[in-house]
């Protein structure tokens, strides 16, 4: 459209060539030149992309539509929405987000369980993280004592295999002392 129009043609001839309904043809150049009410509603005169971008996302437009609305690539469709959290002040929010990556599912999931347990307020998340470090150092001593166990369990299993040796050698003792007894018996 934007060819043909630089070419001198007049809408008729557009549709014609095109294929094209003089409306969207209308509403493609008044979107190119910046003029007018797209057919989604959103201004092209006076406001700048940003501007735009932020008005949708204040009406809680999908980011995707946003980035088919305005044609942008994905990273500045992101880079506004992260400006529009930082001017909303959720900045913290974003930071979250840009350091879990894949795994912000996780903090939904956390959130959604502390919630249907009734205990989403700030005390017992306060709670909830200290008895994390409680947690982490019960882990050290379990593995402490796991350890432990196995020592004791290693230093039983030479204990009975000397008491085992000790037996045999106090039961040959024991055979000499009876054959003694008995040569002794049998000498009288």
């Amino acid at each position: 459209m934007i060819r043909l129009a630089k070419e001198g043609k007049n809408t008729r001839d557009m549709a014609k060539v095109a294929h094209v309904s003089l409306k969207d043809i209308g509403i493609i150049i008044r979107n190119y030149l910046g003029e007018g009410e797209s057919e989604t509603g959103y201004s092209g005169k006076g406001l700048s992309t940003n501007s735009k971008a932020f008005k949708m996302f204040k009406e809680n437009k999908k980011l995707v539509d946003v980035a088919i609305i305005l044609n942008i690539e994905t990273d500045e469709v992101l880079g506004m929405y992260s400006d529009y959290l930082r001017l909303l002040n959720l900045q913290k929010l974003m930071t979250m987000f840009n350091e879990m990556g894949n795994d912000i599912y996780l903090l939904e999931y956390l959130y959604h369980d502390l919630k249907n347990e009734g205990i989403a307020n700030k005390q017992d998340i306060f709670y909830i993280v200290q008895m994390a470090g409680k947690l982490k150092s019960l882990n050290c001593e379990l593995y402490e004592v796991a350890s432990d166990i196995g020592r004791l369990k290693s230093a039983k299993f030479q204990l009975e295999r000397e008491i085992e040796e000790l037996q045999k050698t106090l039961d040959h003792y024991s055979a000499l002392v009876f054959d003694k007894e008995q040569y002794q018996d049998s000498a009288y």
